[in-house]
Protein backbone atom coordinates (compact mmCIF):
# COMPACT_ATOMS: atom_id res chain seq x y z
CA UNK A 1 0.00 0.00 0.00
CA UNK A 2 1.13 3.57 -0.70
CA UNK A 3 1.19 5.97 2.27
CA UNK A 4 -1.42 8.68 1.91
CA UNK A 5 1.19 11.45 1.74
CA UNK A 6 2.80 9.80 -1.30
CA UNK A 7 -0.48 9.58 -3.19
CA UNK A 8 -1.08 13.32 -3.32
CA UNK A 9 0.39 15.40 -6.07
CA UNK A 10 -0.40 18.77 -7.58
CA UNK A 11 -2.14 18.67 -10.93
CA UNK A 12 -3.24 21.56 -13.07
CA UNK A 13 -6.87 20.69 -12.87
CA UNK A 14 -10.09 21.22 -14.69
CA UNK A 15 -12.20 22.05 -11.67
CA UNK A 16 -15.69 23.00 -10.75
CA UNK A 17 -16.30 26.74 -10.61
CA UNK A 18 -16.80 28.43 -7.25
CA UNK A 19 -20.48 28.78 -8.12
CA UNK A 20 -20.81 25.04 -8.66
CA UNK A 21 -18.99 24.30 -5.41
CA UNK A 22 -21.30 26.71 -3.59
CA UNK A 23 -24.31 25.04 -5.21
CA UNK A 24 -23.36 21.57 -3.97
CA UNK A 25 -22.45 22.95 -0.55
CA UNK A 26 -25.93 24.46 -0.31
CA UNK A 27 -27.58 21.20 -1.40
CA UNK A 28 -25.57 19.27 1.19
CA UNK A 29 -26.39 21.77 3.92
CA UNK A 30 -30.09 21.57 3.12
CA UNK A 31 -30.06 17.76 3.26
CA UNK A 32 -28.18 17.78 6.56
CA UNK A 33 -30.71 20.21 8.01
CA UNK A 34 -33.90 18.53 6.79
CA UNK A 35 -32.75 14.88 6.59
CA UNK A 36 -35.34 14.02 3.89
CA UNK A 37 -35.79 10.54 2.46
CA UNK A 38 -34.07 8.92 5.43
CA UNK A 39 -35.39 5.42 4.80
CA UNK A 40 -34.95 5.67 1.05
CA UNK A 41 -31.34 6.76 1.48
CA UNK A 42 -30.78 3.74 3.73
CA UNK A 43 -32.01 1.52 0.91
CA UNK A 44 -29.68 3.15 -1.63
CA UNK A 45 -26.75 2.75 0.78
CA UNK A 46 -27.56 -0.94 1.04
CA UNK A 47 -27.59 -1.29 -2.74
CA UNK A 48 -24.16 0.26 -3.02
CA UNK A 49 -22.82 -2.10 -0.35
CA UNK A 50 -24.41 -4.97 -2.25
CA UNK A 51 -22.46 -4.06 -5.39
CA UNK A 52 -19.20 -3.74 -3.46
CA UNK A 53 -19.76 -7.08 -1.75
CA UNK A 54 -20.48 -8.69 -5.10
CA UNK A 55 -17.69 -7.16 -7.15
CA UNK A 56 -14.92 -6.22 -4.72
CA UNK A 57 -15.09 -9.00 -2.14
CA UNK A 58 -11.58 -10.09 -3.09
CA UNK A 59 -10.27 -6.69 -2.00
CA UNK A 60 -12.61 -5.68 0.81
CA UNK A 61 -12.99 -7.87 3.87
CA UNK A 62 -10.46 -10.33 2.48
CA UNK A 63 -7.77 -9.89 5.10
CA UNK A 64 -5.82 -7.12 3.35
CA UNK A 65 -6.30 -3.37 3.73
CA UNK A 66 -7.04 -2.11 0.23
CA UNK A 67 -6.70 1.56 -0.66
CA UNK A 68 -10.13 2.62 -1.89
CA UNK A 69 -11.25 5.87 -3.53
CA UNK A 70 -14.88 7.01 -3.29
CA UNK A 71 -15.66 9.67 -5.86
CA UNK A 72 -18.14 11.76 -3.91
CA UNK A 73 -19.24 12.14 -0.31
CA UNK A 74 -22.80 13.44 -0.64
CA UNK A 75 -24.23 10.18 0.70
CA UNK A 76 -22.09 10.57 3.82
CA UNK A 77 -23.84 13.83 4.73
CA UNK A 78 -27.29 13.10 3.32
CA UNK A 79 -27.48 9.74 5.10
CA UNK A 80 -25.12 7.37 6.83
CA UNK A 81 -23.49 6.51 3.53
CA UNK A 82 -21.19 3.55 2.93
CA UNK A 83 -17.94 4.87 4.40
CA UNK A 84 -18.65 3.42 7.89
CA UNK A 85 -19.13 0.00 6.30
CA UNK A 86 -15.99 0.36 4.20
CA UNK A 87 -13.88 1.35 7.20
CA UNK A 88 -15.32 -1.49 9.28
CA UNK A 89 -14.50 -3.89 6.42
CA UNK A 90 -10.82 -2.95 6.64
CA UNK A 91 -10.42 -0.57 3.68
CA UNK A 92 -8.23 2.53 3.77
CA UNK A 93 -10.81 4.97 2.44
CA UNK A 94 -10.10 8.21 0.61
CA UNK A 95 -13.04 10.32 -0.49
CA UNK A 96 -13.30 13.33 -2.74
CA UNK A 97 -16.02 15.88 -3.35
CA UNK A 98 -16.16 19.22 -5.12
CA UNK A 99 -17.96 20.83 -2.17
CA UNK A 100 -15.76 21.83 0.80
CA UNK A 101 -18.63 21.72 3.30
CA UNK A 102 -19.58 18.21 2.21
CA UNK A 103 -15.98 17.05 2.63
CA UNK A 104 -15.81 18.63 6.10
CA UNK A 105 -19.13 17.08 7.12
CA UNK A 106 -18.16 13.61 5.92
CA UNK A 107 -14.82 13.74 7.74
CA UNK A 108 -16.47 14.93 10.96
CA UNK A 109 -18.89 12.01 10.89
CA UNK A 110 -16.34 9.36 9.87
CA UNK A 111 -13.10 9.24 11.88
CA UNK A 112 -10.57 7.39 9.77
CA UNK A 113 -11.79 8.80 6.46
CA UNK A 114 -9.22 10.75 4.47
CA UNK A 115 -10.93 13.28 2.23
CA UNK A 116 -9.99 16.13 -0.06
CA UNK A 117 -11.82 18.72 -2.14
CA UNK A 118 -11.28 17.63 -5.74
CA UNK A 119 -12.88 17.32 -9.16
CA UNK A 120 -12.99 13.74 -10.42
CA UNK A 121 -11.96 14.96 -13.89
CA UNK A 122 -8.54 15.94 -12.52
CA UNK A 123 -7.64 13.99 -9.41
CA UNK A 124 -4.89 15.17 -7.03
CA UNK A 125 -3.36 11.69 -6.74
CA UNK A 126 -0.35 10.02 -8.27
CA UNK A 127 -0.75 7.23 -10.79
CA UNK A 128 -1.54 3.77 -9.40
CA UNK A 129 -2.60 5.03 -5.97
CA UNK A 130 -5.64 2.83 -5.33
CA UNK A 131 -6.73 -0.80 -5.40
CA UNK A 132 -10.45 -0.05 -5.73
CA UNK A 133 -12.44 2.90 -7.04
CA UNK A 134 -16.14 3.16 -6.24
CA UNK A 135 -18.07 5.79 -8.18
CA UNK A 136 -21.76 5.69 -7.35
CA UNK A 137 -23.75 8.00 -9.65
CA UNK A 138 -21.09 10.72 -9.49
CA UNK A 139 -20.28 11.23 -13.15
CA UNK A 140 -23.89 11.78 -14.26
CA UNK A 141 -23.89 15.37 -12.99
CA UNK A 142 -21.55 16.72 -15.67
CA UNK A 143 -22.73 18.61 -18.73
CA UNK A 144 -21.39 16.29 -21.43
CA UNK A 145 -20.37 12.75 -22.28
CA UNK A 146 -16.87 14.13 -22.90
CA UNK A 147 -16.66 15.07 -19.21
CA UNK A 148 -17.66 11.53 -18.26
CA UNK A 149 -14.96 10.10 -20.52
CA UNK A 150 -12.36 12.42 -19.00
CA UNK A 151 -13.35 11.34 -15.50
CA UNK A 152 -13.19 7.64 -16.37
CA UNK A 153 -9.71 8.23 -17.77
CA UNK A 154 -8.67 9.75 -14.45
CA UNK A 155 -10.07 6.78 -12.55
CA UNK A 156 -8.00 4.49 -14.77
CA UNK A 157 -4.89 6.57 -14.12
CA UNK A 158 -5.11 6.29 -10.33
CA UNK A 159 -5.90 2.55 -10.24
CA UNK A 160 -3.11 0.04 -9.79
CA UNK A 161 -2.68 -2.83 -12.27
CA UNK A 162 -5.32 -5.40 -11.39
CA UNK A 163 -7.35 -2.80 -9.51
CA UNK A 164 -11.15 -2.79 -9.52
CA UNK A 165 -13.53 -0.10 -10.78
CA UNK A 166 -17.18 -0.18 -9.76
CA UNK A 167 -19.16 2.61 -11.38
CA UNK A 168 -22.85 3.45 -11.72
CA UNK A 169 -24.65 6.06 -13.81
CA UNK A 170 -28.26 7.03 -14.40
CA UNK A 171 -29.63 4.55 -16.93
CA UNK A 172 -31.16 6.35 -19.94
CA UNK A 173 -32.37 3.03 -21.33
CA UNK A 174 -35.02 3.11 -18.59
CA UNK A 175 -37.89 5.19 -20.04
CA UNK A 176 -38.68 6.80 -16.69
CA UNK A 177 -35.07 7.90 -16.18
CA UNK A 178 -34.97 9.22 -19.74
CA UNK A 179 -38.11 11.27 -19.12
CA UNK A 180 -36.85 12.53 -15.76
CA UNK A 181 -33.45 13.58 -17.08
CA UNK A 182 -34.77 14.91 -20.39
CA UNK A 183 -38.19 16.27 -21.38
CA UNK A 184 -39.59 16.48 -17.85
CA UNK A 185 -36.48 17.68 -16.02
CA UNK A 186 -37.38 21.38 -15.74
CA UNK A 187 -40.86 20.58 -14.47
CA UNK A 188 -39.64 18.00 -11.98
CA UNK A 189 -36.94 20.37 -10.71
CA UNK A 190 -39.51 23.14 -10.30
CA UNK A 191 -41.88 21.02 -8.20
CA UNK A 192 -39.07 19.43 -6.20
CA UNK A 193 -39.33 15.81 -7.33
CA UNK A 194 -35.77 16.05 -8.67
CA UNK A 195 -34.04 17.81 -5.75
CA UNK A 196 -30.71 18.65 -7.40
CA UNK A 197 -29.21 19.05 -10.83
CA UNK A 198 -28.58 16.06 -13.07
CA UNK A 199 -26.50 16.01 -16.22
CA UNK A 200 -25.34 13.85 -19.08
CA UNK A 201 -25.17 10.10 -18.72
CA UNK A 202 -24.36 7.01 -20.79
CA UNK A 203 -26.43 3.98 -21.65
CA UNK A 204 -25.14 0.41 -21.30
CA UNK A 205 -23.37 0.16 -24.67
CA UNK A 206 -21.94 3.69 -24.50
CA UNK A 207 -20.65 3.14 -20.97
CA UNK A 208 -19.00 -0.13 -21.96
CA UNK A 209 -17.23 1.62 -24.84
CA UNK A 210 -16.16 4.54 -22.63
CA UNK A 211 -14.68 2.25 -19.99
CA UNK A 212 -12.84 0.21 -22.60
CA UNK A 213 -11.55 3.36 -24.30
CA UNK A 214 -10.02 4.43 -20.98
CA UNK A 215 -8.01 1.20 -20.91
CA UNK A 216 -10.15 -0.98 -18.66
CA UNK A 217 -11.21 -4.57 -19.19
CA UNK A 218 -14.94 -4.91 -18.61
CA UNK A 219 -15.82 -7.89 -16.43
CA UNK A 220 -19.56 -7.45 -16.06
CA UNK A 221 -22.31 -4.93 -16.67
CA UNK A 222 -25.78 -4.90 -15.24
CA UNK A 223 -28.70 -2.70 -14.25
CA UNK A 224 -29.61 -2.07 -10.61
CA UNK A 225 -32.33 -0.40 -8.53
CA UNK A 226 -35.44 -1.89 -10.13
CA UNK A 227 -38.21 -0.78 -7.77
CA UNK A 228 -40.64 1.91 -9.03
CA UNK A 229 -38.57 4.76 -7.63
CA UNK A 230 -41.07 7.63 -7.43
CA UNK A 231 -43.60 5.47 -5.60
CA UNK A 232 -40.92 3.92 -3.37
CA UNK A 233 -39.53 7.31 -2.33
CA UNK A 234 -43.01 8.57 -1.46
CA UNK A 235 -43.84 5.44 0.55
CA UNK A 236 -40.49 5.52 2.31
CA UNK A 237 -41.20 9.07 3.45
CA UNK A 238 -44.40 7.96 5.19
CA UNK A 239 -42.45 5.29 7.09
CA UNK A 240 -39.58 7.43 8.35
CA UNK A 241 -41.20 7.69 11.80
CA UNK A 242 -42.74 4.24 11.98
CA UNK A 243 -41.32 1.36 13.99
CA UNK A 244 -38.14 -0.34 12.88
CA UNK A 245 -40.04 -3.55 12.14
CA UNK A 246 -42.23 -1.68 9.61
CA UNK A 247 -39.16 -0.11 8.06
CA UNK A 248 -37.30 -3.41 7.73
CA UNK A 249 -40.34 -5.03 6.12
CA UNK A 250 -40.46 -2.19 3.60
CA UNK A 251 -36.74 -2.47 2.86
CA UNK A 252 -37.14 -6.21 2.26
CA UNK A 253 -39.98 -5.45 -0.15
CA UNK A 254 -37.82 -3.01 -2.08
CA UNK A 255 -34.99 -5.53 -2.20
CA UNK A 256 -37.32 -8.10 -3.74
CA UNK A 257 -37.60 -5.90 -6.83
CA UNK A 258 -33.91 -6.54 -7.51
CA UNK A 259 -34.87 -9.97 -8.84
CA UNK A 260 -35.69 -8.09 -12.05
CA UNK A 261 -31.96 -7.81 -12.63
CA UNK A 262 -32.05 -11.44 -13.83
CA UNK A 263 -34.72 -10.69 -16.44
CA UNK A 264 -33.96 -9.84 -20.09
CA UNK A 265 -35.82 -6.56 -19.50
CA UNK A 266 -33.37 -5.40 -16.81
CA UNK A 267 -32.14 -2.45 -18.91
CA UNK A 268 -35.70 -1.11 -19.07
CA UNK A 269 -36.39 -1.40 -15.34
CA UNK A 270 -33.05 -0.61 -13.69
CA UNK A 271 -32.53 2.99 -12.66
CA UNK A 272 -28.75 2.71 -12.85
CA UNK A 273 -26.35 1.02 -15.24
CA UNK A 274 -23.47 -0.53 -13.32
CA UNK A 275 -20.08 -1.66 -14.58
CA UNK A 276 -17.41 -3.83 -12.99
CA UNK A 277 -14.05 -3.34 -14.70
CA UNK A 278 -10.40 -3.98 -13.96
CA UNK A 279 -7.19 -2.16 -14.77
CA UNK A 280 -5.35 -4.83 -16.76
CA UNK A 281 -2.12 -6.46 -15.79
CA UNK A 282 0.08 -7.78 -18.61
CA UNK A 283 -2.85 -9.67 -20.07
CA UNK A 284 -6.44 -8.64 -19.60
CA UNK A 285 -9.73 -10.45 -19.30
CA UNK A 286 -12.11 -10.74 -22.21
CA UNK A 287 -14.76 -8.00 -22.08
CA UNK A 288 -18.24 -9.32 -21.43
CA UNK A 289 -21.44 -7.40 -22.08
CA UNK A 290 -24.38 -8.80 -20.21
Amino acid sequence: MVPSQARHQHRDARTMTTGQQDYWDSVGADWQRRRPQKLWREFTDRQQIRLLTRWASGWIGGGSRPDLLKTDLFDEVASQGIVPWLLASGANVTGIDVAPAIVAGAVARNPGLEAVVADVRSLPFAEASFDVVFSGSTLDHFESAADIQTAIGELRRVLRPGGTLILTLDNPANPLVWLRNGPLLRLLRRIGIVPYQVGATLGPRSLERAVQAAGFDVVEMTAVMHCPRAIAVAMAGTLDRRSRSWQEAFLRHLQAWERLERWPTRWLTGHYVAVHAVAPRESGVKPIFR
